[in-house]
């Protein structure tokens, strides 16, 4: 069950290297169009139950447990892998998920948030929409940033 959630981590590493508004744009558009299916696995299993919030947590805890099993030792993830996993999640996934306009979007967004605060230990870890943060690059100006 949601299995394919590991796969949306895929080159998490290479996504973030030297982004700027276009290559953002570009993997961005990429991460969408390779990840619908995961995307709407999630959002079919939460929006498939009576109680909605348990769905949620059961999917955050899929995602964040899938993470940890590929990505961490013994259970545990170093504090590069944290702080590059948790970057990655607020630039591609929690803005793809608020980007399908699902009504559960923002629960299984709050759900993930939660749950990935949690697992590692960072109680003002937080997410915005893909508007919000594409308005955030630097352009080049004269060539300098």
């Amino acid at each position: 069950m949601l299995d394919g959630t590991i796969q949306m981590f895929a080159n998490y590493k290479l996504m973030l290297k030297k982004i700027k508004t276009k290559t953002y744009e570009e993997r961005f558009a990429k991460f969408m169009a390779d990840n619908k299916s995961n995307l709407d696995a999630m959002l079919v299993y939460v929006r498939g139950r009576q109680d909605k919030d348990t769905a949620a947590a059961e999917v955050a805890s899929i995602v964040a447990e899938n993470v940890y099993s590929e990505y961490g030792r013994w259970g545990r993830l170093s504090g590069g892998a944290k702080a590059d996993l948790s970057l990655y999640m607020v630039y591609f996934i929690f803005p793809s998920i608020l980007k399908t306009e699902d009504e559960n979007a923002v629960l299984l967004c709050d759900a993930i948030r939660d749950e990935w605060r949690t697992r590692t230990n960072n109680p003002i870890y937080e997410y915005t929409t893909y508007d919000e943060l594409h308005g955030t690059f630097q352009e080049k100006l004269f060539g300098v940033f």
